[in-house]
């Protein structure tokens, strides 16, 4: 039987709720709408599961409503799912979200470079789903390390990011990231597109691929393998092996 647990470390604010439900409402709707390429990642992903070879235990970090990764470990080999993310009113549709995996879970609201030191044993995957890139150059580097400590023997660091392409800044990055999000992005209003880059152009840091095996190699990963690079050059999927 399942054992859900769920951590708050602050209470619901009815206010944060509804702003939470506003934005949430069009994210859902850019990932439904592939505008992120979920669906070629989670094609990626479900191969590199599928060729694993054993059972699992997955933390999800920056895990939101966990819709996307209850939707890819369902029918799966894992044995236990643990998730973080800030949001307590997102780890509420990820308790639901996570119900029919038919293992343990474990979800805790807090920031997930803070709570990662704090969780007991080692996780046989890690996921961090476009969420690295907030953090910044240096807390990366902090952060590749933890994240080692926390793999079990034989385990992976799985990465989906936005990244720049060898030599790009990250203004020249913002620059192309928000003529395509404005010119393709045809089932938002021109208010919401402008919300997603204000988001967007304050809070991502992207890095190059070779900064971040960089980062990995000096925490004692291997450099990564990529196992999905999208058509624009935006994103990738990376697995790094310790």
């Amino acid at each position: 039987m399942q054992n859900t647990e769920l951590t708050m470390e602050e209470p619901r604010d009815a206010e944060a709720v509804r702003e939470f439900f506003d934005q949430w409402s069009v994210y859902c709707r850019i990932v439904d709408n592939d505008y992120l390429y979920h669906n070629s990642v989670r094609e990626s992903f479900a191969d590199w599961l599928n060729r694993f070879g054993r059972p699992f235990s997955f933390l999800d970090l920056g895990c939101g409503d966990a819709r996307f990764s209850s939707g890819l470990l369902r029918g799966s080999t894992i044995t236990s799912y643990t998730g973080i993310d800030i949001s307590p009113v997102a780890l509420g549709l990820a308790e639901q979200n996570t119900r029919d995996l038919g293992v343990p879970c474990s979800l805790q609201c807090g920031d997930f470079v803070m709570n990662l030191p704090a969780l007991p044993g080692s996780y046989d995957i890690i996921y961090i789903g476009l969420s690295l890139h907030h953090l910044r150059r240096q807390e990366k580097e902090y952060f590749f390390g933890e994240l080692h400590g926390k793999l079990a023997p034989g385990g992976s660091l799985i990465v989906f990011d936005p990244v720049l392409t060898p030599g790009e800044t990250r203004e020249a990055y913002m620059g192309r990231w928000v003529d395509h999000a404005e010119l393709t992005w045809k089932a938002l209003t021109s208010e919401e597109i402008e919300g997603a880059v204000a988001h967007v152009t304050t809070s991502d840091f992207p890095e190059e691929v070779s900064t971040l095996n960089r980062m990995a190699v000096k925490a004692e990963f291997h450099p990564c393998r990529i196992l999905f690079e999208d058509r624009t050059d935006f994103y990738a999927l990376m697995e790094f092996r310790a």
